[in-house]
């Protein structure tokens, strides 16, 4: 399996975490059954080159063939993914909110579903697996800082200000709620709470990167839930598993393969740091 992945120009930077691809020869291997990314708040737009990958919400046993253009949204529930020998995608993964800079649709109606990335943007540069890595970032690139929407893009960094501003305490949510409410509807698609509540899940995986033998309560306090029940339920609700039955297969897992599981739950930068500091620790 061959995984590229780059980060966006300075002037995309603000609206794209980063670029990525996945590809598998036609005798390569799988190095797992399914792919289970629990919910995040990010999107991808991704082109497929090879064979189909498929694609499952919320459960096992719905999956859909996958092919051509496709964005795929913010998700609140786990999304299931079974690739094959052969698959080629490219990606790029927009911040939180990035995408609406890009799009005059309501954002809300990406959110839990795989989309023709067509119908959505207009004139989608083509691109081809022939091109190599860095042609496709470059032309991507171009197209998308010529779609920016000017008006969508100040409605983002407004929201962001306000994000800030309340994290620093400089501002009263009190004052603000509504603000808040309205942009992250027309933003992001959810609320603040169903941001916030999914920032806490991807949090809580992180720490399980770093520390598999965690317990509940402990994470419950660092993520500042009012008890380790109300951290369990949550948990449960956006992954679909408890605390103690993910650890309980992480357990039996070598230090290399532990790594190689959170492959497929947590960003390349948080990949490069935790295993930075299981090689420390070995």
């Amino acid at each position: 399996m061959i995984i590229e992945y780059r980060k966006p120009s300075t002037a995309l930077a603000p609206f794209v975490d980063h670029l990525w691809e996945k590809q598998v020869d036609e005798a390569g291997i799988i190095p797992y059954e399914i792919e289970t990314i629990f919910p995040e708040d990010q999107t991808v737009l991704t082109y497929s080159f090879g064979k189909d990958y498929y694609r499952s919400h919320a459960n096992t046993e719905n999956f859909r063939a996958i092919n051509g253009v496709q964005l795929e949204g913010l998700h609140q529930a786990p999304n299931f993914y079974k690739h094959q020998p052969g698959i080629h995608i490219f990606g790029v993964k927009f911040r939180v909110g990035g995408l609406f800079a890009f799009l005059n649709s309501p954002i809300c109606n990406t959110n839990n579903v795989s989309s023709d990335a067509n119908s959505l943007f207009m004139d989608l540069p083509e691109l081809v697996s022939g091109m190599g890595f860095t042609l496709r970032c470059q032309h991507i690139e171009a197209y998308l800082l010529d779609k920016l929407v000017d008006k969508q893009a100040k409605k983002y960094f407004k929201l962001l200000q306000i994000v800030e501003e309340l994290e620093t305490e400089s501002l009263s949510i009190s004052n603000s709620y509504k603000t808040l409410t309205r942009l992250f509807h027309e933003v992001i698609g959810i609320s603040p709470k169903e941001y916030v509540q999914i920032k806490r899940i991807n949090q809580s995986l992180a720490l399980f990167a770093s520390t598999k033998d965690i317990k509940s309560q402990d994470l419950a306090d660092q993520l500042g839930y009012y008890d380790s029940a109300h951290f369990i339920n949550e948990f449960k609700k956006y992954t679909g598993k408890t605390p103690k039955s993910l650890k309980s297969s992480l357990f039996d897992m070598k230090e290399s393969e532990f790594i190689d599981e959170f492959k497929q739950y947590i960003s390349p930068e948080h990949l490069l740091h935790y295993t930075s500091i299981f090689q420390k620790n070995l």
